[in-house]
């Protein structure tokens, strides 16, 4: 008596032979395709943007490390020059002087192509026989710009300080071409002696 095998799973449902091979290895690569883009492709994307955030924050703190060395002999410079009719300003009164500097500070500002998004005029502040004038100021401007700004302001006529300097990465600013927050205070002074006494005195 002949004995019948069962049919096995592969009979009647995947083709045998060539065929068979054919469709396994196309089921395989649609496996493998699949997982592909499921997960490595993610996986890399987030490696890639990582590195970069990374890459892009390391040159900052390089850059930024770099400025924070120069500001020292700067203000140095700003300390030492000689005294001229023209290294302080010169104003009626505090109100005046500090409208004075900051249409000054604007005016640098601008020459670069750097828009001021914010300006505020702090009180002035008796130091001996000054009065200190100070203006605070925020833009979102390259490192270039940056430098060149503080640069012009260190080299400006009245002499000007900065201080309470402030950078951070600007959202969204690319690898190439990153952008800084930036915000500081630029000081200057107006002597004493320039203050009309009351009375005629």
């Amino acid at each position: 008596m002949v004995s019948l095998q069962p049919p096995t799973m592969t009979q009647g449902i995947l083709p045998e032979g060539r065929p068979g091979r054919i469709l396994a290895c196309a089921m395989t690569g649609i496996v493998i395709l699949v997982m592909w883009n499921g997960i490595a492709l993610p996986l890399m994307g987030w490696y890639h943007q990582r590195a970069e955030t990374l890459a892009m924050r390391t040159a900052m703190t390089a850059r930024m490390t770099e400025l924070a060395a120069a500001l020292p002999a700067l203000r140095q410079r700003a300390a030492t020059s000689r005294p001229t009719p023209s290294f302080f300003l010169n104003g009626a009164n505090d109100t005046v002087t500090a409208a004075a500097l900051q249409d000054r500070v604007q005016e640098m500002a601008s020459a670069l192509g750097a828009t001021l998004s914010s300006v505020e005029t702090l009180p002035a502040v008796q130091s001996g026989a000054y009065h200190r004038i100070s203006v605070r100021i925020a833009t979102t401007v390259s490192f270039e710009t940056d430098v060149r700004l503080l640069d012009a302001i260190a080299r400006a006529t009245p002499a000007m300080v900065v201080d309470e300097l402030q950078l951070h990465l600007a959202a969204g600013a690319r690898r190439d071409s990153p952008m800084l927050d930036t915000a500081m205070t630029v000081i200057a002074y107006r002597p004493e002696s320039s203050t009309p006494r009351k009375g005629g005195q």
